[in-house]
């Protein structure tokens, strides 16, 4: 199927030639390197081999690695040249690359004078905050006329502070003019939090006039390492920020000149992650003073070939083998245009193991054909598949994306054949529908929603009985898979008659089948879903809790009531929007931009809301209902050993 048959290799080559070897291997791409260490526990081997690697090395170039990093995000708010909606590794030649690293010492000259840069603006912007907070605590003050370093004359105590906003500063003038005479208080200003005050007083008052000002909650300020008035400290403060401003706008004026040097900083910056790979496989690799030894897997189509390359551009022997039975091996799939589209979504839940079927050719058409049936408005549709088959035409894309993107052009168009089938577009009413509108006869809907789903769950039965066929387990394909088709079968044919738009008198024959059905159904399972079990007790039992799986069968399809739900709501909304827009009417022009406003909003937000619920839920249905019935997962995805570059592609 899609999951590529894999080989082992084993190679054994000189030292003198082991990074030509490696280079030659990262450049093949189709060679995952495993570890070898293990071999070291066995007796023949721990006295005769060593492991490689340079774990100092790969430290020096981690650290390499996030100084470039870091000046490559530092550079990007300065780079004003118009970046691509849909970013893509840029193409450069090996000898792009030769010329970049010639210029390396450069390079890093240049990461150091950012840095320095760096730590100049750090400070200047630490002084700007510094005058900008003074400003802030000085800005009360600003009525003050005093000096703020005055604080008392040769028989008089001048003294600032603040009381609560809630403290009567009429009163705190009056309690003070009546204990104090020789005192004088004034009221500079205030705010939401406090009020602030200046006192002068004959310092032999001091402890009266302190009584006085506790009684209202006041609290003294001091401005220590301040001359002159608050003022004229503010002025002087405001001139500081103007001239670090400026010396910041100079210095970014600097920063933004180092932007030529951004696309060779991210060549250096793959160029030290190809460095690091090549450094870090080593650690998998075990040596004598003479050889080395390595192995991995292969795909198996690509092994003699990779075999033969390798021998005849070095002194190396290599083995190739074919893995046990029973041996798992690393997954590659090679899945065509529609099964590659859905393989993030099977990730996102598991990588398949190598012993299964590839869900993903099979799980394809459900999730695209739900998607659309939950979305079901063939203007949205056409929205989505024009847009996506335009930015699939016109943009460069990273694979990922791309996957994405043909996603959603096929998500799209089925989408446009439900809107055809049902009759929705926009919400925009009696519109012909070639098979019926839903919102007329949801009964119906209803009705093949449950039996999609059950068509659903039954190819997810009938993929487990394959996978049993393949591993050869050809009783407990009987047992595990047809003896629940009958069951199953025989409960639908019983339960026909509650099935909305289904006749009762119509169907009774296939009930009266149905009933033999589930009893010969019941009776198998009983008899054979406790074979593990040791003594014939415990196997009747285990037959018989079995049973309970038709009741998760049941739920399952009930499940897919959730098609009717959201298809329904898509149409609804819409039709809503359409009718809040026209109720404005038409009569001038501010009518006319309301109601376009309206309908262009709410088709938008209508759009965004349905189409990520058609997604989330179609997901869903495939992880519970549909991989729940057959998929084991836990593979581990197919990493060979070639350049991981993050900004180039080397060629």
């Amino acid at each position: 199927m899609a999951i590529v048959k894999m080989n082992k290799i084993s190679l054994i080559g000189l030292e003198s030639e082991k990074e030509r070897i490696l280079e030659n291997l990262m450049k093949l791409g189709v060679v995952e390197i495993t570890d070898s260490k293990e071999k070291m526990a066995s007796d023949d081997w721990k006295e005769l081999v060593d492991v490689d690697g340079d774990n100092e090395r790969v430290s020096r170039l981690d650290t390499q690695i996030d100084r470039v990093s870091a000046i490559i995000d530092y550079l990007d708010k300065f780079d004003k040249r118009k970046k691509p909606l849909f970013s893509a590794k840029r193409n450069i030649s090996v000898s792009d690359l030769n010329m970049v690293l010639q210029n390396q010492d450069k390079l890093w000259a240049v990461i150091n004078e950012i840095n320095q840069y760096d730590e100049i603006l750090s400070n200047l912007k630490a002084e700007k905050n510094k005058n900008s907070n003074l400003i802030l605590s000085l800005k009360p003050w600003e009525a003050l006329d005093i000096p703020l370093e005055l604080t008392s004359t040769a028989s008089s105590t001048v003294l600032i502070g603040v009381v609560p906003e809630m403290a009567d500063t009429d009163k705190i003038e009056q309690a003070l003019n009546d204990t104090v005479p020789e005192s004088y208080c004034e009221v500079l200003g205030k705010d939401k939090e406090q009020s602030y005050l200046l006192i002068v007083y004959l310092t032999s008052k001091e402890e009266d006039t302190m009584n006085v000002l506790k009684q209202y909650g006041f609290s003294k300020v001091n401005f220590k390492d301040l001359s002159g008035t608050a003022k004229h400290n503010i002025n002087q403060a405001s001139k500081n920020i103007e001239k670090i401003d400026k010396d910041i706008e100079d210095i970014e004026n600097k920063m933004a000149s180092y932007v030529k040097y951004k696309d060779d900083l991210e060549v250096l910056h793959d160029h030290l992650s190809i460095e690091r790979e090549r450094k870090i496989v080593l650690v998998n690799l075990i040596k004598t003073n003479k050889v080395f030894m390595l192995e991995g897997w292969l795909p198996e189509n690509s092994a003699e070939q990779v075999k033969t390359f390798l021998e005849k551009s070095s002194d190396c022997f290599i083995e190739i083998i074919k893995p046990a039975e029973d041996e798992e091996f690393p997954v590659l799939l090679a899945n065509k245009a529609i099964p590659s589209s859905v393989e993030s979504i099977t990730n996102m839940y598991s990588v398949p193991n190598s012993k299964e079927l590839d869900p993903n050719a099979i799980m394809a058409p459900f999730f695209i054909l739900f998607f659309g049936l939950m979305l079901s408005d063939g203007g949205y549709g056409a929205i989505m598949a024009i847009l996506s088959g335009i930015i699939l035409k016109m943009f460069k894309l990273e694979e990922g994306t791309k996957k994405f993107m043909r996603l959603m052009f096929y998500c799209g168009i089925s989408t446009m054949l439900w809107g055809l089938l049902f009759g929705g577009w926009f919400g925009i009413p009696n519109i012909p529908a070639l098979w019926f509108n839903p919102s007329e006869d949801p009964e119906l809907l209803l009705s093949y929603s449950l039996l999609f789903g059950a068509i659903h769950i039954y190819v997810g039965l009938g993929v487990r009985g394959a996978n049993l066929i393949k591993d050869k387990k050809y009783l407990d394909a009987v047992f595990d898979v047809l003896f629940w088709y009958i069951l199953f079968t025989g409960f639908i044919l019983f339960v026909l008659p509650y099935i909305p738009k289904v006749d009762a008198e119509s169907v009774t024959g296939l009930v009266t089948l149905g009933k033999y059905l589930m009893l010969i159904g019941g009776v198998l399972l009983i008899l054979t879903q406790g074979r593990e079990n040791k003594n014939i007790i415990a196997k009747l039992f285990g037959g018989v809790a079995s049973l309970y799986d038709l009741v998760s069968f049941m739920s399952d399809v009930l499940s897919y009531s959730r098609l009717l739900a959201l298809g329904l709501a898509t149409s609804v909304i819409a039709s809503i929007i359409n009718q809040m827009a026209t109720m404005f009417g038409f009569n001038n022009i501010l009518k006319i931009i309301a109601v376009v406003a309206i309908l262009a909003f709410g088709h938008l937000f209508n759009f965004a809301i349905n189409a990520l619920g058609a997604y989330v839920h179609s997901c869903r249905l495939q992880y519970i209902e549909f991989f729940g019935k057959f998929y084991k997962g836990g593979g581990t995805a197919f990493e060979p050993f070639k350049a991981k570059t993050k900004y180039i592609n080397l060629k």
